[in-house]
């Protein structure tokens, strides 16, 4: 019989996974392990299916992340009976039910409401670049919200893969962006290697180019692409802050968080041009193409795809392209 923590050693550090799979993995497997299972269990076949249901029953957790934990149990249990570590009837698994998926819907930025909101920015600044005081803003103050704001919305980027990105992750030649592995801080000597230091690689459209372009310029491969108004740095909570202010002052709706204005509005973009769940999957980082299931009912039927497209969609692709955004899919 083989230890839990053995079995979910080998099972994280198996081949092909990203730095980003191998963490979430890790804080489930560990945290179920540890701190929801008695401390008579030592091997994966003496947890009990109750033990299992207790633990995603919790009413303090979310329905979306009780069927992400069920996936993520239910995924290496298969595993281990894959590998003949345990017999199939030793799968607890089996008598878990799966919880229901939920019904999300996951608010984002119309390209309109997403103009009036950096447009918002911008006249801000102007209004405030005028006033002295308090109220306005000094000589060597960028807008360093717009910058960080825009690339977010057109790549995808959460927020922590967005504080650690450097002018060296950007290959202008070929329009791509290396994802630095959340909390992992890359050598900063060089930026020409793969490794645990970068958790994928995506492509740029026009956007996240000309706004890395500005935001590169002068800088070295080792500093990051995106300062805060006073920092080396940018804050994501003061940039969450000052996003959700400028949402409020637009008028937009007050529910609206800097994830939704841009994570969630990318992957709704995506799906609305006809791109596919798995160049979804692959863009943003998820371990399983299930993670895009709420962004699902945005996209175009089969029907629709060979069809002339609707009016909706047709002024929706030139709304989206006029930002610089990526292209419907062919």
């Amino acid at each position: 019989m083989v230890p839990w923590k053995e079995a979910a050693g080998r099972y994280i550090n198996r081949p092909g996974l990203s730095g980003n799979t191998r963490r979430t993995l890790r804080g489930t497997l560990g945290t179920f392990f540890q701190d929801h299972t008695p401390l008579v269990v030592d091997t994966p076949e003496d947890v009990r299916p109750d033990t299992i249901r207790e633990y995603l029953g919790r009413t303090s957790i979310s329905d979306a992340y009780r069927l992400s934990l069920y996936s993520r149990l239910n995924a290496f249990y298969e595993w281990l009976v894959s590998e003949e570590h345990i017999r199939p009837g030793q799968n607890p698994m089996q008598d878990v039910e799966r919880p229901e998926s939920p019904e999300v819907e996951r608010p984002y930025l119309s390209p309109q409401e997403f103009a009036e909101l950096t447009y918002a920015i911008e006249a801000d600044y102007e209004k405030r670049s005028q006033m002295e005081g308090r109220q306005g803003i000094k000589e060597n103050e960028l807008i360093w919200v717009l910058p960080p704001l825009k690339f977010a919305t057109a790549t995808g980027l959460r927020p922590g893969e967005l504080k650690h990105v450097r002018a060296g992750d950007i290959g202008f030649e070929k329009e791509t962006l290396r994802v630095p592995a959340p909390d992992k801080e890359p050598n900063p000597a060089h930026f020409d290697y793969e490794g645990d230091d970068y958790d994928r690689k995506i492509p740029l459209c026009p956007m996240a180019l000309e706004v890395a372009r500005e935001a590169a310029e002068g800088k070295a491969g080792s500093d990051y692409l995106f300062g805060g108004a006073r920092s080396e740095q940018i804050d994501t909570r003061r940039l969450s802050r000052t996003v959700k202010r400028y949402v409020r002052k637009t008028g937009l709706d007050e529910e609206l968080n800097f994830t939704n204005c841009t994570r969630h509005t990318c992957a709704s973009w995506l799906m609305l041009l006809g791109y596919p769940s798995r160049e979804l999957m692959r863009l943003f980082g998820y371990s399983s193409v299930k993670s895009t299931e709420p962004y699902a009912r945005l996209s175009p039927s089969l029907e629709e795809l060979q069809q002339e497209p609707s009016a909706f969609h047709e002024e929706f692709a030139e709304a989206t392209t006029e930002l610089g955004f990526f292209p419907p899919a062919h």
